[in-house]
Order: C-alpha cells, then structure tokens, then sequence
C-alpha cells in the first residue's frame, strides 16, 4: 500500500479541480465522502462531491459539503479557433432562436478560409476524480456510459475494499481486510494528514465505521477498525450521538415499511435462509423508497441471527427486480457470483433480474440457490 499512499499525495498534490464520486447511498461511502471533501478543502483543493442518489435519513445530522452535484452536464467547453495570421476576426455576435444558437463572425477581409478554422474540446473542468466504493467503473452505470470521456482522459484514484475491484484508476487503493470505506480513509489521514483533522472529519468517518461494522458487532469487523476508531473519539467524534442517529431514530414510512415486508417473512430452516418480497405499491403505501431497503435487511438480520442468509426482493423505480442479500458464509458469497452479476456495497449483493417480476426473480434465485447447493 506504500507506494499507492505515496501516489496518493503526490496526485493530490497537483490537483487543483477535484470530483469526488459517491454512487452508492451506503452510510459508509457517503460519510466517507463528505470526510474526504473536508480535509481537501484544508488542503486548499476546489472540491465537487458528485452523488445521484438520496443521503440516507440517518446521516441528516453531519453537515453536507455546499458543492454538490447530482449531474455531470456541463463538464467540460469546447472551443472554435480561428488563425487570425493572414485575416483578423473584427466582430463576433450571437444570435439564438428556438433550438438554433447561431454565432456570426465577421472577418476583416473577404471570407474565412476554412483552414483557417478549428472546433475542438477543451480540457475537462476537472484534474483528478476520486471513486469510493466502485469494484469497476461499469458499476457507475449511467454515470460512467454518458461520460466515457471523463473517465477515461481525468486521472482517477480508486477507493474500495471490495477483492473483486479491478484496480483501473491511476491510483489504486485498495484494502481487501477492511470492513469499509472509512477505515481505509480514516488510516490514509491519521498516517499521512493528521494535523489536519478536526471533529467534523472525525465525526463522518466514524459514522461510515460504525455504520458498516454495525456498531462493531460483525463478525469481519477488523481489530484495526476498533483501533482506528478510538482514534477518532480523540478528535472529539461523538460516538453515543452517532449510535443514537443510526439505530435510534426510525421514519414512520421506515416502520410501516418494515411491518409490510416482515408481515410477508418466509423461512427455510434446512437452509438457514430469510427472505420477503417489496413492490412499489408497497414503497407507496408506506410513502418509503427503496433506500431504506438495506436498513430493513440489517433489522431482520438482527432480529434472526441464525439465518446465514437474508434478502429482500424488491421492484425498483426502473420496474427491475433486484434481489438484495446479507450472506454470513463468504464461501456461499463467493458461490452465488458465479451464477450470477453481483454488485456490492456495504457488505450487501445486489442481483438484477432485469425485466422478471417478483415471483420469476424468486422462482429463479431458489432454483439457483437449491440446484447448486448454496
């Protein structure tokens, strides 16, 4: 990892535009980010955090970075030159009409030469992007298809812990024995920034710790994560009022929603497995989203421990079946991905059945999960 730490500072160093990039709406990665953006800005860095997707509830008590985009439009101009050697360009104006934006160039002498004019791109706003979370920059979806050019002309660090990442940014850290973001990012600070930490640093990176460890209750939580973290009370984070947020306060449409789902709970006991079914008239009635999905999955784990796998099949805003899982056997973890496309976030797998309906996606998971011994 020294070399990529020292990579790390060095990119850091020279940047001046920096994109921080947060797809997933995780606690983890989102407190991580806003960590991140802070001692940037300490660091005199023009900081834009990029996040299209709703802060949890939970985290409605950490201050939110101001410059934060939901969109990558605008990213980057692009430029018409014209050689003013032999012809001098003595007026310019514009002219716009219903969808027509017309530019008017009046030369000094007779006409423009053709060769004498270029359009061309400019270089993006931003110098560096900085991803957490991501295993391959195909999990950006969307984000990543409609700016293939950012991503692949913009240096990139790359932030994960995931051992399926595919290491393509410039800078790779990646630590497969942490048990989130904010471990990594937490150890990256204390051993290379740590005159630059305060209490709204601290109290960020915590929460992604906490969050992701559940309070330091899983069972891959890290000794390093619990060391890392009493480092972090120091600089005067606030461990009782961040326990108090995250599993203390729960939303009306939290609890109506978790009473649907538990209300339709299956169990298979010979293969330890707990499961329910969320449709969008659900996520209607209850006047929830699919955000809160994840936090539901962690109470029903708690609520179950015995299980060694927990899921909820849900239909999203796209009309797509998504079978999101906790699994407790990393061997069975491991098994399921080659069946099937798997993305990760926080310790949970995400299956997209595409354009199956509930009761398909579930016929086909258990055949999966019964024929291959899962």
């Amino acid at each position: 990892m020294l070399n990529s730490v020292e990579d790390f500072k060095k990119l850091i160093k020279k940047s001046k535009e920096i994109l921080v990039i947060s797809p997933e709406n995780s606690i983890d990665q989102k407190t991580s980010s806003f960590a991140l953006v802070y001692l940037l800005e300490k660091l005199e860095k023009s900081v834009t955090l990029f996040s299209n997707k709703k802060d949890p509830q939970q985290i409605s008590f950490l201050s939110k970075p101001i410059k934060t985009i939901n969109n990558l439009n605008g990213l980057r101009d692009f430029q018409l030159i014209f050689n003013t050697k032999e012809n001098k360009i003595i007026d310019i104006k514009t002219e716009e009409k219903e969808d027509k934006y017309t530019i008017h160039i009046t030369p000094e002498k007779g006409a423009i030469n053709p060769k004498d004019f270029s359009f061309v791109p400019a270089k993006f706003k931003f110098d560096l992007i900085i991803i957490l979370g991501t295993p391959t920059l195909e999990n950006l979806e969307e984000t990543y298809l409609l700016n293939t050019d950012l991503f692949f002309e913009v240096p990139k660090i790359n932030l994960d812990y995931n051992p399926r990442n595919e290491h393509y940014g410039q800078v790779n850290i990646v630590e497969e024995t942490a048990s989130s973001i904010g471990e990594i990012i937490t150890e990256l600070f204390l051993d290379n920034y740590e005159d630059l930490l305060n209490k709204k640093i601290a109290q960020c990176l915590l929460t992604g710790i906490i969050s992701s460890t559940e309070s330091f209750q899983v069972p891959t939580t890290s000794p390093k994560a619990m060391v890392l973290s009493a480092k972090l009370i120091k600089f005067k984070a606030d461990q009782p009022l961040i326990i108090q947020h995250l599993y203390r306060n729960k939303k009306l449409s939290f609890l109506k929603l978790w009473g649907r789902i538990m209300a339709r709970l299956h169990w298979d006991k010979d293969k330890k497995i707990i499961w329910s079914l969320v449709s969008q008239e659900d996520f209607l009635q209850s006047s929830s989203t699919e955000e809160d999905i994840p936090s539901v999955l962690e109470e029903i784990q708690k609520s179950f421990p015995q299980n060694q796998t927990c899921l909820i099949i849900f239909t999203n805003k796209k009309n797509q079946s998504i079978a999101l899982m906790k699994m407790v056997d990393e061997k069975k973890m491991n098994k399921i991905t080659e069946f099937y496309e798997v993305n990760t976030s926080n310790q949970l797998l995400a299956i997209n059945f595409n354009q199956k309906n509930l009761i398909q996606a579930e016929k086909e998971l258990f055949n999966t999960i019964l024929e291959k011994n899962i």
